[in-house]
């Protein structure tokens, strides 16, 4: 019996060193199987949503593209109602011109009438100095040669 005593504290450790070392290799295996479900998760949670992101991306590239189309079909039905009022203003721009230019027209005819007036008033004043002195000088030479 003395030699199984002996043995059995060799056997103790040698249990436990054993038990130890299953135990390690549990916890490798199992951070092993955990590490690579893990990753296999990861791999297929990222698979799904970057599948849902790319659906998501092409519904709303689909939207943008459906009001793009609109905001320009918009824009453009605007700037044709511009564009004609840009051609009615054209016209009447068209129109002012043609009255200015009438005005400019009769500007000079007002100015030569003011010079023809001009030289009437001047021909005038000329005729109401001369006039009286012409006359007077008549009646002089008339009343010194009438005698």
């Amino acid at each position: 019996m003395q030699a199984t005593k002996k043995s059995s504290p060799a056997l103790f450790t040698d249990y436990k060193q054993l038990k130890d070392e299953i135990i390690e290799i549990s916890e490798q295996r199992f951070e092993n199987i955990l590490t690579r479900r893990f990753t296999e998760f990861k791999k297929s949670l990222m698979e799904e949503i970057n599948a849902r992101f790319l659906s998501m991306e092409s519904r709303f590239d689909s939207k943008l593209d459906a009001m793009e189309s609109r905001f320009i079909g918009k824009f453009n039905a605007i700037d044709s109602k511009f564009d004609v009022i840009d051609s009615k203003f054209d016209a009447i721009d068209s129109k002012f011109d043609a009255i200015d230019s009438k005005f400019d027209a009769m500007n000079s005819k007002f100015n030569a009438m003011d010079t023809h007036f001009n030289s009437i008033e001047k021909r005038l004043s000329f005729l109401t100095w001369f006039l009286p002195v012409f006359l007077s000088l008549l009646m002089i030479v008339l009343k010194f040669y009438g005698k």
